[in-house]
């Protein structure tokens, strides 16, 4: 019998539509396998997070009666002093309810969870729980603890605004670490030689764009490979810094010794008692260094400057196609960075130091680095990266002034851990501009 036209269409139907539904549950188990694995991420964290609070729980069982004493500078560091005494083993135990309650809500919200935030805000809770149970009985000043904290983070959070900037742009700027050495230096020289203070920020901060230019066009010109650059001008900076400190500045000692850029006090907000000499009696650099926070997370996720800055880190040729000029682009946030990273190590020699010493900046831009990486390229986290690697600092510091045997290099080594850990992805997925460190042509 023979089919009619309709049946014909009837059963060819079918067939027309079986491709596209295909496909659709293809993208569909693509998107399912990526879920996945956000899924097992989260499940490591949560077990981590649990794993942390069954540690910190067990510390807090076997030290419960005994007290951790701790000060403050009421009105002035140095003046008046006043202690107090708090459990170890409640302060353990608030920090095992903190992170049972990160492992639980980890393991509800999965990725939704915001697990950086979640660390940042125990982290303080544990380093004071490990100052009291290392300290002993000794009583610790947190007032110095907290400024030196804070003054850890000026260069370590600016450095990571310019490792941000470049990488947006699709630059890797790994010489981060020599750009805050040589800023120190010539920012001593500068404010040394002409006895005004502010020239020695903006000394560093020129040399730093001139570094920064030449890199630039290591890599975007000539196509050097950006690694490699930034390792030969991280190593070539110590080596020309020393020689120039043991050929000149150490004979001629008024080359070296700048006017220093003091803490400043603000009317009224710093005689608040306890609060205000630890934030509102800070350096410039601090409030200089939070101003610079806020205006580059606002350019970078909220103007248009911010998109084609992105695009260009992300897909630069789908940029360039709608008339990005990314190689311009990307100049221009290397001298952006290469200005904050200058700026940064003057802060090393101007901040109170005494002037330039050899290594001085003692690898506080690969610690912006790291803030960069475990900051998710974001100026806020990052700098929040820069406060928690800070305080870590600010202990090892501490126990070892107080004469307690703890080594140092323990606490030292806790931002390079973390990003360790971050980068591998044991605990989150990282992932920076897709088009870092990859040469572009213009076309």
């Amino acid at each position: 019998m023979k089919k009619s036209p309709s049946s014909k269409l009837r059963t060819s139907g079918p067939k027309r539509v079986n491709a596209p539904r295909n496909a659709e549950t293809g993208a569909r188990g693509q998107l399912s396998v990526e879920a996945q694995k956000g899924r097992f991420r989260s499940r490591i964290r949560a077990v981590m997070f649990g794993a942390f609070a069954l540690l910190s729980g067990s510390v807090a069982a076997g030290i419960w009666g005994v007290d951790g004493k701790f000060s403050f500078w009421v009105d002035k560091v140095g003046g008046t002093e006043t202690s107090f005494t708090i459990g170890v083993g409640p302060l353990w135990l608030g920090i095992t309810l903190a992170f049972a309650a990160s492992a639980v809500l980890q393991f509800v919200r999965g990725a939704a969870f915001r697990w950086r935030l979640a660390i940042g805000l125990i982290a303080p809770l544990l380093v004071f729980g490990l100052l009291a149970r290392l300290l002993d009985g000794t009583t610790a000043n947190l007032t110095v603890f907290l400024t030196n904290t804070l003054s850890f983070a000026i260069p370590v959070g600016i450095g990571a605004i310019a490792g941000i900037v470049a990488e947006r742009s699709g630059f890797l700027n790994i010489a981060v670490e020599g750009k805050l050495l040589v800023g120190a230096l010539v920012g001593s020289v500068v404010s040394s030689v002409t006895g005004i203070a502010f020239l020695g920020p903006i000394g560093g901060a020129l040399i730093g764009a001139l570094i920064s230019l030449f890199l630039a066009i290591l890599g975007i010109r000539y196509k050097v490979d950006q690694i490699i650059a930034g390792t030969v001008i991280n190593i070539g900076a110590v080596g020309i810094t020393s020689v120039i400190f043991q050929r000149i500045l150490q004979p001629y000692r008024e080359f070296n010794n700048p006017v220093n850029i003091d803490p400043i006090s603000i009317p009224v907000l710093s005689d608040i008692p306890v609060f205000g000499p630890i934030l509102f009696a800070l350096s410039p650099y601090f409030y200089i260094a939070l101003g610079l926070v806020l205006f580059f997370t606002y350019m970078i996720f909220k103007t248009r400057w911010g998109l084609r800055l992105r695009s260009s880190g992300e897909l630069p040729s789908a940029a360039g196609t709608v008339g990005v000029d990314v190689v311009r682009l990307r100049y221009r946030a290397m001298l952006i960075a290469g200005l904050l990273a200058g700026f940064a190590g003057s802060f090393i020699s101007l901040g109170g130091t005494g002037g330039f010493a050899p290594n001085s900046s003692a690898g506080k831009g690969f610690i912006a680095l790291a803030a960069v990486i475990f900051g998710a390229w974001n100026p806020i986290y990052a700098f929040g990266a820069a406060l928690t690697f800070g305080m870590a600092s600010s202990a090892a510091s501490l126990l070892a002034g107080l004469g307690v045997k703890f080594p140092p290099q323990i606490l030292g080594s806790v931002p390079y851990v973390v990003t360790i850990i971050v980068v591998a992805g044991l605990i989150g997925r990282v992932r920076g501009p897709a088009s870092a460190g990859q040469p572009y042509d213009q076309g």
